[in-house]
């Protein structure tokens, strides 16, 4: 294979220095894993001249728990996510996520933070992240501050990002009791984007549902949340007649389109599916029972 050329790696020790970097170099790019940017190199049209390697900015990394919240930093790989008991326990849907990206090999070496600003509309770790009620902080020399996550999508492969700016970390709260579940369905299982994908988030109140999110992906510019639908439900008695309810008002919200993975008829029809088995996995794992 023929080597990369024409652009210089960059490694800096510190997030400052790396946003020094990217306040001051042309045409300079962060990269985590590198997964999604070196594969897509030769396609990029204008390379950047200077990729930004966050990789050895400690501060980036790890899942902690803070004040009822887990912060996870960019630049943490999917592994990470899959092995941690904290994850599996706050978040399950994320830790199913993580189990579905790619190979041991891409898992290792991907980072949540590169999903999430590669922006792709089947990023698998974004409807976990954003029925968690996510939020995506956002660092530059002049200031940080968070953001929800919904806001760092502009469109398919676009973020809300300036030149100057690195996403710093995610966070979100930790619901004791709370359940959660994401699905996908891919041409096989792993090593390939999802067809469409889809994630719930459930607190009980007894038989009803006290909260609920639905967050679906590849079924329009960005992955996507789905207010009227968990608008509708919120508050109902969960049933298998609710969960129908909720699968049918997702189909409606979607806006697929046809691609080499799959027509967007499929995709409507597979957003009922999948919204049905994670509603269910959802509220199993809050302690419910149908």
């Amino acid at each position: 294979m023929k080597p990369l050329t024409g652009f210089e790696l960059l490694r800096p020790p510190t997030l400052v220095g790396a946003l020094e970097m990217m306040s001051t170099l042309d045409d300079a790019m962060p990269i985590a894993g590198g997964t999604d940017v070196v594969p897509a190199f030769r396609d990029l049209g204008p390379k950047p001249v200077h990729l930004i390697d966050l990789g050895l900015i400690e501060e980036l990394n790890g899942i902690e728990e803070e004040d009822d919240k887990i912060l996870i930093g960019p630049t943490t790989t999917h592994s990470q996510i899959l092995t941690s008991k904290l994850v599996e326990e706050a978040a399950p849907a994320l830790h199913d996520a993580a189990r579905w990206i790619g190979s041991v090999q891409i898992r290792n070496r991907g980072t949540v933070g590169g999903n999430l600003c590669n922006a792709s509309p089947a990023a698998d770790s974004a409807p976990p992240l954003l029925v968690h009620g996510a939020e995506a902080h956002i660092c530059s020399l002049e200031e940080g501050h968070w953001i929800q996550l919904q806001e760092l999508f502009k469109g398919p492969k676009m973020t809300v990002l300036e030149k100057n700016e690195i996403l710093g970390g995610i966070r979100f709260p930790w619901v004791k009791g709370a359940g959660s579940s994401f699905q996908r369905i891919g041409r096989r299982k792993g090593f390939t984007l999802s067809v469409v994908n889809a994630a719930v988030y459930a607190e009980r109140d007894g038989d009803r549902l006290r909260e609920v999110r639905i967050a679906l992906g590849s079924v329009a510019p960005t992955p996507i949340r789905a207010p009227a639908v968990e608008n509708k439900i919120r508050g109902m008695r969960m049933s298998e007649d609710l969960i129908e309810e909720a699968a049918t008002a997702s189909i409606a919200v979607v806006k697929p389109i046809d691609d080499v993975r799959g027509t967007a008829e499929y995709r409507r029809d597979m957003v009922g599916v999948l919204v049905k088995r994670a509603m269910r996995e959802a509220w199993r794992r809050a302690g419910g029972e149908l």
